[in-house]
């Protein structure tokens, strides 16, 4: 019986120093997180799109640095609506957060007004995680290394069609908005994520494909993703060869695209102080910086204030562009 206690003792005493270093953490965060409880991070796209890969770099940062129990769980859906209103109406704890993007929180509420929650009213930004540019590409099957000869294809005939990872997502926008501006007919194919539109432009099954470097950026070294043209104001460093829209003659298809974390509305002040405070250092990690660099990625780990602001002046301007431009779901 006494050797039965004391291994008690000891079994109990080595898991009090395992939890120490974690409870030390949670208290120097004003009791945010509990060690027994995970962080769920919302990915509302299929796993191994950008949104997911980037979520997940930054969560084993979290587990390794600031010692939380981060979970990155994917519910894809609707484009992206799926995964939005089940952090929207969770407990404003902090304990649930969504990896939100462009077309999450700043274009879906122009293009699907009756959607069930309303992105600034029941979210609480905690930071934006970088921005990027989207990218026109042809599959090399279609032999085209231009925008002057995709459009004069289509001029003669061809029909064509182009990827989006979704109805009202970048991509699809951006898409929508050079038909408009070229007045051509191209053919809208919406995925449900990066992963699945990636695989079947890959494959040849659609010929053009609306994405971030980053998301394919294998497929671009290989040759098989032929860029077009960029929508960003200059050329790319990382594709110096690569020409912007507006140097091509569209002055006004000029976007940044971005993502970054939100959580519920109404979470306490330290636990929001908390969460940027990790997820900024996390984001700011040499290897972090390194890899988006590398695709056309720019980090920016900003402050829950400076992300609500923009995304206010975001949900501003893609309303405005949808309204235009007459683009809606479907």
């Amino acid at each position: 019986m006494r050797r039965r206690h004391w291994l008690q003792s000891l079994s109990l005493a080595f898991a009090g120093l395992q939890l120490a270093p974690l409870r030390a953490r949670a208290q120097a965060s004003g009791g945010f997180p509990d060690p027994s409880r995970p962080i769920r991070l919302v990915v509302p796209f299929p796993a191994g799109g950008t949104s997911d890969i980037r979520a997940r770099q930054v969560a084993e940062h979290l587990r390794q640095d600031a010692g939380w129990s981060i979970v990155v769980e994917n519910r894809p859906g609707a484009s992206g609506m799926i995964g939005s209103e089940f952090v929207a109406k969770a407990p404003a704890d902090g304990y649930t957060l969504l990896l939100g993007t462009i077309g999450t929180l700043a274009i879906n509420p122009a293009v699907f007004p009756n959607q069930p929650y309303n992105v600034l009213r029941d979210f609480q930004p905690v930071t934006q995680f970088s921005r990027s540019v989207s990218v026109l590409l042809a599959h090399k099957s279609t032999g085209f290394t231009s925008l002057a000869q995709l459009e004069a294809a289509v001029r003669g005939g061809t029909r064509l069609a182009y990827a989006s990872t979704g109805t009202g997502t970048i991509g699809h926008m951006v898409g929508e908005i050079y038909k408009t501006r070229a007045n051509l007919d191209i053919i809208h194919v919406p995925y449900k994520g990066t992963a699945p539109a990636v695989q079947d432009f890959v494959a040849g099954h659609v010929p053009l494909l609306y994405e971030t470097p980053s998301a394919v950026w294998e497929h671009l070294k290989a040759g098989t993703a032929v860029p077009l043209a960029v929508t960003s104001s200059a050329r790319m460093p990382q594709m110096p060869s690569v020409p912007t829209f507006k140097e091509l003659g569209y002055a006004d298809i000029v976007f940044d695209t971005w993502q970054g974390v939100v959580t519920t509305r109404g979470v306490p002040p330290a636990v929001l102080e908390a969460l940027n405070r990790e997820m900024v250092k996390a984001l700011r990690s040499p290897d972090v910086v390194r890899s988006h660099e590398e695709q056309v990625n720019v980090v920016v780990a900003n402050t829950p204030g400076q992300f609500e602001r923009f995304i206010a002046d975001e949900t501003r301007k893609w309303a405005s562009v949808v309204k235009e431009t007459g683009v809606a779901a479907g």
